[in-house]
């Protein structure tokens, strides 16, 4: 006769915090449920489902001694989280179902809707999510599963409600058959009602995830939508690479209250860089200038620390939309990042202003009209325009525009090619201010009509020096 180890509740309870604690790191950066628990079976419990189902070998047997559920605000979230758990964990064959889809259900359990997955342990090569010595490791190595459930607030509202008052209620055995067969009903009724609830959810998150576009695109090619879509970034598979202490420092200074991350984070961060055909950091910076980047971050909404490379790989998100996830889909080693890419950039599309200058006016060239840029890029673009119209003397400005490869390092000097074959040199470390008081004064001096417009409305405002506008 098999006989049960009480000694294991010693441990067990502490494995379930433990597994609680798991699923929010695990979760942190992908779904925002909305809320993860886990438990150990008691004793009595255990017991209880030992004796009922005469297991020969319990331990491995019960595949819920501890147990997580994940409860998420909608039908895309659950299935994101169902995902996430068959990525990371190895599933038991045959574990991997909805109840209350099974067509030879119960009738009375129509309305449940919960995915049950029992994972046997971590798959993969990355790093373990187990505390070393722990007693969620153990309990892998000495137990038969973990059960996870996932389904929705609509769904657990109406499972629990089914739980305590039909399936384990005293007073709904104890009342007469037609009795039941009207809260049977009634039930069925609840679950049109949930379901009706979960569409309206989903249908929600899909808008928020696909918005109408806010931004006016009439007249606008693909082409200019485009990071630095005439500013020569260089071609994808170009075989200069950033190297990894340049990286490390203008990571260091474009997110100062992030964590710096591992080495190979940094590296990871190169290799991103490279797919997207950045040759230099001055190159990526200018076009990381049309991010907003505090608004990136607020809307990923991620409930703990990020490294600096993850803002990187979000504001090159923003950036690029889903010609990213093309780019630097394979980039690493998760061999789910494409799809994981997809997920973060729902939080993004159509929520965030990058690109806020352009161009208007009788002289502004045909090509350059509705074009949305960057103040730097809007300032690089003015120089290359109005040196064409009036000769490259009257665009010089010391330590921001030169004829030679001198300008300070700082200034991370862009090339601007002129119609004549001439050659200028466009500092793109500028701020904001800086790029649009420099605009402000070239088009004032050209006497041209040809106006800056920031995010609709023609710019207006004093013309600032250049001293001191590079940003550090």
């Amino acid at each position: 006769m098999t006989t049960t180890n009480f000694e294991n509740w010693d441990w067990l309870p502490g494995a379930a915090e433990e597994l609680e604690a798991y699923f929010v790191r695990l979760l942190a950066n992908r779904v925002k449920p909305h809320d993860v628990t886990a438990r150990a079976k008691t004793i009595a419990s255990f017991e209880k489902k030992r004796t009922a189902k005469a297991y020969s070998n319990p331990d491995q047997q019960i595949t819920d001694t501890i147990a997580v559920r994940v409860i998420t605000y909608s039908n895309t979230d659950r299935d994101e989280v169902a995902d996430v758990v068959r990525e990371r964990f190895t599933v038991m064959r045959g574990e991997d179902r909805n109840p209350g889809l099974d067509p030879n259900r119960d009738e009375r359990r129509r309305g449940y809707d919960c995915w049950h997955i029992v994972v046997t342990g971590e798959q993969g090569s990355e790093p373990t999510g187990f505390i070393p010595g722990g007693g969620l490791g153990r309990y892998f190595d000495e137990f038969g599963g973990v059960e996870v459930q996932i389904r929705t607030v609509a769904a657990h509202a109406w499972a629990q409600f089914e739980h305590a008052r039909r399936y384990k209620g005293r007073a709904y055995d104890a009342i007469s058959d037609q009795d039941q067969q009207t809260i049977d009903l009634l039930f069925g009724a609840a679950s049109d009602a949930r379901r009706a609830l979960d569409e309206t959810f989903d249908a929600i998150d899909r808008i928020l995830a696909r918005p109408t576009a806010t931004i006016p695109t009439e007249g606008v090619s693909d082409e200019t939508l485009k990071p630095s879509a005439r500013l020569d970034r260089p071609a994808v598979g170009a075989s200069h690479r950033v190297d990894v202490a340049e990286l490390r420092d203008y990571l260091a200074s474009r997110f100062p209250d992030e964590k710096p991350g591992s080495s190979e984070g940094v590296e990871f961060g190169v290799e991103l860089v490279a797919a997207c055909g950045y040759e230099t950091i001055g190159a990526l910076a200018a076009d990381l200038e049309a991010v907003k980047s505090d608004e990136v971050r607020a809307l990923m909404d991620y409930d703990v620390p990020v490294t600096r490379v993850r803002r990187l790989d979000d504001d090159l998100l923003a950036l690029f939309k889903e010609e990213y996830v093309q780019l630097t889909g394979t980039v690493g080693s998760v061999k789910s990042r494409a799809k994981q890419l997809a997920w973060r950039f729902d939080r993004l599309r159509g929520k965030t202003g990058y690109l806020r200058y352009s161009f208007e006016g009788e002289d502004c060239p045909f090509e350059l009209r509705g074009a949305l840029l960057p103040a730097a890029g809007a300032f690089r673009e003015a120089v290359r325009i109005i040196a064409n119209s009036i000769g490259a003397e009257k665009v010089l400005r010391p330590s921001v525009v030169s004829r030679h490869d001198n300008l300070p390092k700082g200034a991370r000097a862009r090339s601007v090619m002129l119609d004549s074959g001439e050659q200028l040199f466009v500092a793109s470390n500028l701020r904001a201010d800086a790029s649009e008081g420099l605009t402000t004064e070239l088009l004032q001096a050209a006497s041209m009509d040809f106006r800056l417009v920031k995010d609709g409305q023609t710019f207006r405002r004093p013309p600032a020096l250049a001293e001191g506008l590079v940003s550090t």
